[in-house]
């Protein structure tokens, strides 16, 4: 499992690609920081009290996501996210389920609403993973159903939205194809990776 995750992060945390490689910007492994460790991991998963998918937990083991203070190199996961932290998972995941939706999450930890179903208050089984400068966050769906551990967005405003990821790995793995594409990649602002 680690290496369905580990060419897609290789080739996000190396670099855009080999014709961008030369370019000077710094969107480069430093900005990616080292996995947190197996120990931080499981208290976000104790957390947030569901089995994680393997594949996650496998991205988890390679880094920890981009710092706060270093959002300027770009969003790495399309079109505008930056990875979590392992820790800023679990705060960001207990922060929002102070706010659960009353009409999906019930007690037993029971859910009205299926793995990939649009809702608008944010669902206790879904996990944050990656978030933009507003605060929206991409998630792991975590609910039962066909699409359990699939991708979605979430917005205050407007609830959750699909993505066309059917999990992390495909999520890294379209990232990876990507940033191979210099169609769909362009570095701005002194350096800042942007999709196009």
């Amino acid at each position: 499992m680690r290496q369905v995750v580990a060419r897609p992060f290789a080739s996000l945390s190396a670099g855009i690609s080999a014709a961008h490689f030369e370019q000077a910007h710094p969107f480069r492994q430093p900005l990616i920081r080292p996995s947190a460790g197996a120990a931080e991991v499981c208290r976000t998963g104790e957390a947030v009290g569901r089995p994680l998918p393997g594949h996650l937990l496998a991205w988890w083991g390679l880094m920890d996501g981009i710092g706060d203070a270093d959002y300027r190199a770009g969003f790495p996961i399309p079109p505008f996210y930056l990875p979590l932290p392992v820790a800023g998972v679990r705060e960001r995941f207990a922060s929002l389920s102070r706010f659960a939706d009353q009409d999906c999450c019930g007690a037993g930890r029971a859910h009205a609403t299926a793995a990939g179903e649009p809702s608008i208050g944010f669902c206790t089984a879904t996990v944050p993973i990656c978030r933009d400068l507003a605060g929206d966050v991409l998630v792991v769906d975590l609910r039962d159903g066909a699409r359990h551990g699939c991708i979605m967005s979430w917005w205050a405003e407007e609830g959750y939205a699909e993505t066309a990821w059917a999990g992390t790995a495909a999520m890294l793995a379209d990232v990876a194809d990507r940033l191979d594409d210099l169609m769909r990649t362009e570095i701005v602002d002194g350096g800042a990776l942007q999709w196009t």
